[in-house]
């Protein structure tokens, strides 16, 4: 039993996969395209419409209010498109999850198009989504950090990462569509960036490719994207991958790509 709840996970044919969320009830199919002919329609008779989700995609995202002009003017604030708590795709275990607004990449095929305009979303104020991405009503294995690009925005990014550490969150993944290398080379003119690296757990790195969507892997869109582990690879000085990402801090046993459908 994980601390944050389990999910137990069965393989079906066609390499798609059934997750059933003992905690919340819901039940997640990964690579649903993959499913058995007339297994879907067969689902849908049974349990209602499925909702398709996806890494930085969920079915529904929450909001904050958005900060106010003496937050703006006094604490660090960040540009949001929306957070959401429960996700078994977005890194090992149960995570609460926020997405950045802004892009630069504009990687070919993006899932999440809209969060690229840098000038969408809304700024809030760092603690308070902290506050809102730790909330005890929910249970969690850990905080996701997606985008857009979380990098874009460096100085903000290093506010809300320190500002989790300070509440006692215990692991951070981030996603950027540079890779590992690409950030400590744009961290010697933009040291938060740096700091980020130096910070937290988890990151995966590198741009979507469509091309190479069918060899993605746990956590991740596409088989060029690397799950590293930031601890070791400090330790050693050298980028090291995560060990069988499928297996490890993964206590509500979610190895859930990046395509998925959802029923409640």
């Amino acid at each position: 039993m994980s601390r944050a709840g389990s999910a137990t996970r069965s393989q079906t044919a066609g390499r798609a996969a059934f997750t059933i969320d003992a905690q919340t009830g819901r039940l997640l199919v990964e690579n649903p395209k993959r499913l058995p002919d007339g297994l879907r329609d067969a689902l849908e008779n049974r349990l209602g419409a499925g909702v398709a989700i996806a890494c930085a995609s969920p079915g529904r995202a929450l909001t904050l209010p958005p900060a106010s002009a003496d937050e703006l003017a006094a604490v660090p604030c960040v540009r949001l498109a929306g957070y959401w708590h429960d996700s078994l795709i977005e890194g090992p275990g149960r995570r609460s999850v926020a997405k950045l607004q802004g892009c630069p990449i504009h990687c070919r095929g993006c899932i999440a198009p809209e969060s690229w305009n840098p000038t969408a979303g809304f700024l809030v104020a760092v603690n308070r989504l902290a506050d809102a991405l730790l909330d005890p009503a929910y249970e969690r294995d850990g905080v996701s950090l997606v985008g857009g690009e979380p990098t874009a925005q460096p100085t903000a990014l290093l506010a809300l990462v320190r500002a989790l550490r300070i509440r006692g969150c215990l692991h951070i993944l981030l996603y950027s569509g540079y890779t590992c290398e690409a950030l400590r080379r744009r961290a010697e003119s933009q040291a938060a960036i740096g700091a980020v690296l130096d910070e937290i757990d988890i990151l995966i790195d590198g741009p979507y490719v469509a091309g190479l969507a069918d060899s993605a892997g746990p956590w991740t869109g596409s088989g060029n994207q690397r799950v590293i582990d930031l601890a070791a690879s400090r330790r050693l000085a050298r980028v090291v991958l995560l060990a069988r990402p499928e297996v490890v801090n993964s206590r509500a046993n979610s190895t859930a790509e990046n395509e998925a459908c959802q029923w409640s």
